[in-house]
């Protein structure tokens, strides 16, 4: 069971969204859930001395306001539901604030971004840079797609024998304990002849039964000319999955961490929710 939930509040269109998914997750699991207002564009942002003051101070009040609208649909919101709740508004970047609440937590809820989005509050690369640095499991909730519905009962696990799956899959743990289908996907099924490393073609289903996670299906799917996003979204569909799990693949740039192509791929193009892992 999860016990503890962080949620990305913020000033745009998908923070209610994101806030009702998290609410549903914590209900399920009788967590806690902590509301962390990260805005993109925080007070400390501005020049207090390079910005005129009458100008200050209406960005001042305008931020304000706009925080405190966000904390009374916060509290308005798990009331109702019924569950315990926290809310920081820490100082900071929004994506330092993020990965530093996300790690006294099971697991943070954030939102894909909308490129439609009119009124977007932009990061660049928000999403993709609290998953890499965060050290907790990141659930992204797509702008599209049903709204309010279950999350983690049929989990479609993509499993390619490496760490970062590996890691995916144990951070997953407290989902797939309550979920009701399990399927195993292998997109381009790895050449290496696993037989000589005394793998066992049940090994995962037998330790999937020893964990008492539901019977898993095993599939597997080529990325030939549609790509590894697609093909993890097409077998989604195909079992109506209504949860990817996946590790997020990335390397070092100098001092930053980046997403691989496959996995920022999947990230843009999201239909269903998706737990990432790194």
């Amino acid at each position: 069971m999860l016990v503890r939930i962080a949620v990305h509040l913020g000033r745009d269109e998908g923070c209610e969204r994101r806030l009702h998914a998290a609410t549903q997750l914590a209900a399920d699991h009788k967590a806690e859930l902590v509301g962390v207002y990260a805005s993109y564009f925080p007070l400390s942002f501005y020049d207090e001395v390079g910005t005129p003051k009458e100008v200050y101070s209406l960005l001042s009040a305008k931020l304000l306001e706009d925080q405190a609208k966000v904390r009374t649909m916060f509290e308005e919101v798990t009331a109702s539901a019924g569950i315990v709740s926290r809310w920081r508004a820490p100082k900071g970047r929004a994506d330092q604030v993020l990965a530093l609440q996300s790690r006294f937590c099971d697991l943070l809820v954030m939102g894909q971004a909308n490129p439609n989005e009119s009124n977007t509050e932009r990061f660049t690369n928000l999403a993709e840079t609290v998953i890499m640095a965060a050290g907790r499991p990141v659930l992204m909730i797509p702008y599209i797609g049903k709204t309010y519905t279950p999350i983690g009962h049929r989990v479609l696990f993509c499993w390619d024998y490496r760490r970062e799956a590996t890691r995916a899959f144990a951070d997953a743990h407290p989902i797939l304990q309550e979920s009701k289908e399990l399927v195993i996907l292998t997109v381009d099924e790895p050449p290496e002849n696993l037989a000589d490393n005394e793998i066992d073609a049940q090994d995962f289903s037998s330790y999937c039964e020893l964990r008492r996670y539901p019977v898993p299906k095993e599939i597997k799917r080529t990325s030939q000319g549609i790509g590894i996003g697609n093909a993890i979204l097409n077998a989604a569909t195909d079992h109506s999955s209504d949860l990817i799990v996946m590790g997020a693949y990335g390397h070092s740039r100098i001092r930053d961490w980046v997403m691989g192509g496959a996995s920022r791929s999947i990230l843009e193009t999201m239909t269903v929710p998706i737990l990432f892992s790194h």
